[in-house]
């Protein structure tokens, strides 16, 4: 599944305007091939995989948990899940598999913090360059380094936030790819659409949209594409 998280964030930033985690370098080579769509269906009624239109968000998250490892799901998109108040981000940063920091208005220096096996795996900025630590010239408490574990990375937050320096890059934080091997936060029943790539075979994959409606499933898009 690792290797399908990248068609993930593309699938998700196409739809849901997010950013990635890491930029694209322009190249001078061919175009790549895009994914071949093989087919595609909407559901307003029954279901499928034991999802069922009608389902709250806590039902249906606990359905995608218990298929994760049959259907090859790891990562989970959550759209809108943004913030402004740092203190509704504790006891949420370790379900989730990144958090992005910037400004109301969006800027090349909004930094995204991504973890890996409950650790930060990387550290970069919206234009793509990558750090091993941020920030620069603060001491370790207020200092977010790859390899710390993603439980202290709230506190430090909290250090730098309060230092003044950075606190413009907390105006607005989101949480986007939800790691659905960690539970259940209740704030997911507010986002209006989940998305997730299930694998089928080595070169297919399954991209499903969830649509809500007050926090229950009223649309399934699911959207079958070929990566040969």
């Amino acid at each position: 599944m690792k290797r399908l998280l990248p068609i993930l964030a593309l699938l998700i930033l196409s739809v849901a305007g997010c950013k990635k985690e890491n930029s694209i370098n322009e190249t001078t080579g061919p175009d790549p091939i895009p994914p071949k769509l093989i087919s595609s269906d909407t559901l307003t009624t029954g279901g499928q995989w034991g999802i069922a239109i009608g389902q709250t968000s806590a039902e249906i998250y606990a359905k995608v948990q218990a298929m994760r490892g049959e259907r090859g799901i790891t990562y989970m998109g959550v759209v809108n899940n943004v913030y402004s108040n740092l203190e509704s981000l504790e006891n949420k940063i370790p379900l989730y598999s990144s958090v992005y920091l910037d400004e109301t208005k969006g800027t090349s220096t909004g930094i995204q913090l991504n973890f890996a096996d409950d650790k930060v795996k990387s550290i970069y900025t919206n234009d793509g360059v990558q750090l091993n630590m941020w920030p620069i010239g603060n001491g370790a408490s207020a200092t977010i380094a790859v390899g710390d574990p993603v439980d202290a990375v709230y506190q430090k937050l909290v250090n730098i936030k309060n230092k003044g320096t950075y606190a413009n890059k907390f105006e607005r934080m989101s949480i986007f790819f939800k790691d659905v091997n960690k539970a259940y936060d209740p704030q997911m029943s507010a986002s209006p659409q989940w998305y997730f790539v299930s694998t089928i075979s080595d070169k297919r994959y399954n991209f499903v949209q969830l649509i809500f409606t007050a926090g229950k499933l009223t649309a399934i898009y699911s959207t079958v594409y070929d990566n040969r």
